[in-house]
């Protein structure tokens, strides 16, 4: 018995009934079944080879998309949260140098927040940098808010100006009227009236913003008055301390760090 036809033999068994009349031998239908058998398997293992590299394409396919659309997600998702915890409309967000940032890592952030507010008090510029910094993805995907675990380095700088610091103390300090701010290196001077006994006071505050336990804070730290009838103007807790915003208040999980006053303005600096 032959195991493999010769060439003549290979033909179909439609062509020996045609050509002698008689039915294909047994090795005419052998070699058939292996031409039937070896097409399907070469077929079946195309099919098999074409799925996997379909599959192959589109994973990494959909990395590369991800790789080069998870930025642009993430600062949205940052942008939207800035908005929310600050009241801002005007944010302006950059996520750069990030080729980990699937795995929490941002290789450099810059943006800037106008006219916004941290706890009480408004901003009129808010601008933050950053290199080398590691965030909780849980918590950016949960609350859409960037709360960085660890930084090489980043600051947060915040510019309060005179009208702001009067909206505060006119807005917390409901017994002052007619209330004027002025900011000096090193010091903030806030003049206002108040009435006691049917008797008008100029009174002088000289303070500024604090930290205290992490939390900031708006202090008077000398009170003057004049008036007639002085003496029924009681000073203590004419202006008591006010909390601006708890530690927990800043974005990216920052803290407060320093304040400076400089003419016109005072700068609230915070970090990591």
């Amino acid at each position: 018995m032959h195991l493999f036809c010769p060439h003549n033999a290979c033909k179909s068994s439609t062509e020996h009934l045609s050509a002698s009349g008689l039915p294909p031998s047994s090795d005419e239908k052998i070699c058939a079944n292996l031409r039937v058998y070896f097409i399907s398997d070469s077929f079946k293992e195309f099919i098999i080879m074409w799925k996997v590299s379909a599959v192959i394409l589109f994973l990494v396919f959909s990395l590369v998309c991800g790789i080069f659309a998870l930025p642009y997600g993430v600062t949205t998702m940052v942008t939207d949260g800035l908005r929310e915890r600050t009241g801002a409309q005007d944010v302006q967000l950059s996520i750069i140098d990030s080729p980990r940032l699937i795995f929490g890592e941002i290789g450099a952030i810059d943006g800037v927040i106008r006219q916004g507010r941290i706890g009480k008090v408004f901003v009129r510029e808010l601008t933050v940098t950053g290199k080398h910094l590691h965030f909780d993805v849980g918590t950016l995907l949960r609350d859409q808010q960037l709360v960085l675990t660890d930084a090489e380095s980043v600051q947060m700088r915040g510019v309060v100006d005179a009208d702001a610091i009067r909206e505060l103390v006119t807005s917390e300090a409901d017994k002052f009227s007619d209330v004027a701010v002025t900011v000096h290196p090193g010091a903030v001077l806030t003049t206002a009236r108040t009435r006691a006994f049917g008797q008008t006071f100029e009174v002088t505050l000289e303070g500024g913003f604090f930290i205290e336990n992490g939390d900031l804070y708006y202090k008077a730290t000398h009170i003057a008055a004049r008036g007639m009838g002085l003496n029924v103007l009681s000073l203590d807790g004419l202006f008591p301390d006010l909390l601006v915003a708890r530690a927990d208040t800043l974005p990216f999980g920052l803290g407060f760090e320093s304040i400076e006053e400089k003419d016109g303005v005072v700068i609230l600096t915070a970090g990591k």
